[in-house]
């Protein structure tokens, strides 16, 4: 288990920190949260990494990061503070050997763009989580063919949403039944980038459509609007409940077994399993 997933899981058991007022971070016990909150950096954004870890953050990721690139400052900041940090490779010319750079530079998780060469996935490295990114189907025949993004060799997802943070609470029965279809295909833990802080009834159904974090894109914000856009969100997260998954694990290849359940299979990791029923 990478430290991303293993971040993922702790996060839904609490922690030691938290989200509160006047130092609470650094005091009190963290209430488990049914999600984690990270946030996005360029590399230049030093002070917003100071300021989101005082406030509890989860992770931080480096956006449009290339092997080679000069993060020197950001992840001495991020280091200091104890931080998950991971990098996102958002792809272009093939290159060899993108994970180990990643790895020797000291990230915990690599965001792999879907335009990426394939070829990236196939290093083996060991204690580096891969998150793909999937694309939210457009149509009925993308939707069920999004099972097959289970065939990747990655331990987390960050799922691109059609809709912006503000109509996520508007939902329809029908949209919001497709949107969780998505969800409960996948086996891997699932992330979501918002571009916008998002009010509580949008967090609400995030949560119920069974996201395991939340990425705040914070690159070129102000410091101080960013840790309090990572605390509002962190308090939203501690007034819900953390809920056990409801469903069985989801095959490799996606396929559902009668009765509604999954085929056995490997499970999404973090995610604890339903407790058996007492006979």
């Amino acid at each position: 288990m990478g430290k991303l997933i293993e971040k993922l899981h702790q996060v839904g058991q609490g922690s030691g920190g938290g989200f509160g007022f006047a130092g609470r971070a650094a005091a009190s016990p963290r209430k488990p949260r049914p999600a984690a909150v990270l946030i996005t950096l360029n590399s230049a954004d030093t002070a917003g990494a100071e300021a989101a870890a005082k406030v509890g953050v989860d992770g931080v990721l480096i956006a449009g990061w290339t092997p080679g690139a000069d993060i020197g400052q950001l992840k001495s900041a991020l280091v200091a503070s104890g931080t998950l940090w991971g990098v996102e490779y958002a792809g272009g010319p093939a290159r060899d050997g993108v994970l180990p750079a990643a790895v020797a530079e000291g990230a915990a998780f690599v965001v792999i763009g879907p335009s990426a060469p394939a070829a990236v996935l196939f290093d083996e490295v060991e204690q580096l989580d891969l998150v793909v990114t999937i694309e939210t189907p457009k149509d009925d025949l993308s939707l069920l063919l999004v099972r097959a993004e289970n065939l990747l060799p990655a331990q987390a997802a960050l799922v691109s949403l059609t809709r912006d943070a503000s109509s996520l609470g508007k939902l329809t029965v029908t949209e919001f039944a497709r949107q969780r279809w998505v969800f409960e295909t996948l086996r891997f833990p699932a992330l979501v980038m918002l571009k916008e802080a998002p009010q509580a009834d949008a967090v609400r159904t995030l949560v119920r459509l069974g996201i395991d974090g939340l990425i705040i894109a914070g690159t070129g914000a102000k410091p101080e609007t960013l840790a309090k856009q990572v605390q509002a969100l962190g308090e939203m997260l501690e007034a819900l409940p953390a809920q056990k998954s409801q469903r069985g694990s989801v095959a490799i290849g996606g396929f559902m077994t009668g009765s509604g359940e999954s085929a056995p299979g490997p499970g999404r990791p973090g995610r604890p399993a339903p407790e058996p029923d007492e006979e």
